[in-house]
């Protein structure tokens, strides 16, 4: 049986630094791919196919797939995830928007306003509200063939955790931006198991554009906490209760 590593590349949670650890460990046998259009999803039997087509392959990463992984007789893929704080998640994202200028309105947004304006215009915007809530739960809450469940509240987005608890469940290469070089660390010896070499050499974060990256998880949002004020503040941790359930779960997960 042939064993291969699909990351499944959640944006803003340090996907492209693992994706450089997949290329010095595989060269031109990791495949990055994505569709031709942001909203572009690549489903499990497409992601099969690619697989199948290349067959000298170890790796694909991909920002546009999502759980649960392809079933075949041919091969057996092994899901990697990283997960990461939604409210650092989110700020992330503004930061990042408010540099790239992108012309999108999220990235227009945050170019004139301020964190916490942009966050409370998001909240109460009904296409930008998804940049602020539960974007982890939407991503990782899909089943075979189908994107997750959704429903929008009046001040949140809500998506199918159950199905997400059940599709992190079955990730073995589960990790955490916030620890980014421990977590990969584990990796090798999963990968082991399967006849997959992997070498964690080099693993930390590139690519961070949060200039307290070297602080505790706690004073990062203290921090965050004290820009947005209070009341904001605890809009966007409401708007988020999915997020931080599931990132609540993998670190007792991990941590355990």
């Amino acid at each position: 049986m042939r064993h291969v590593i699909c990351h499944y590349h959640i944006y803003k949670n340090s996907g492209t630094s693992f994706d450089r650890i997949l290329r010095a460990n595989y060269g031109e046998r990791h495949i990055s791919f994505d569709g031709p259009f942001p909203y572009f999803a690549i489903n499990q039997q497409e992601l099969a196919r690619i697989i199948q087509r290349n067959p000298k392959a170890k790796a694909f990463s991909s920002h546009q797939t999502s759980l649960p992984p392809p079933c075949s007789l041919e091969f057996t893929a092994h899901p990697v995830v990283f997960v990461r704080h939604p409210i650092l998640r989110i700020y992330s994202v503004y930061r990042y928007k408010r540099e790239e200028n992108d012309a999108t309105l999220t990235s227009i947004n945050a170019r004139d306003m301020d964190f916490g304006d942009w966050c409370r215009h998001s909240l109460a915007h009904a296409q930008e509200i998804v940049q602020v809530s539960n974007a982890q739960t939407r991503t990782l809450g899909g089943s075979h063939g189908a994107v997750s469940l959704i429903r929008r509240r009046e001040r949140s987005m809500e998506y199918d955790l159950v199905q997400a608890r059940r599709n992190i469940a079955g990730v073995e290469l589960l990790a955490r931006t916030e620890h980014f070089e421990q977590d990969v660390a584990r990796f090798r010896a999963v990968l082991q198991r399967h006849g997959i070499e992997f070498d964690p050499s080099g693993a930390e974060a590139h690519n961070v554009n949060a200039s307290d990256f070297s602080l505790t998880v706690e004073d990062r949002l203290a921090r965050i906490e004290a820009e947005l004020g209070e009341e904001t503040y605890a809009r966007v941790v409401a708007a988020n209760a999915q997020d931080l359930a599931i990132y609540a779960e993998v670190c007792a997960r991990l941590d355990g």
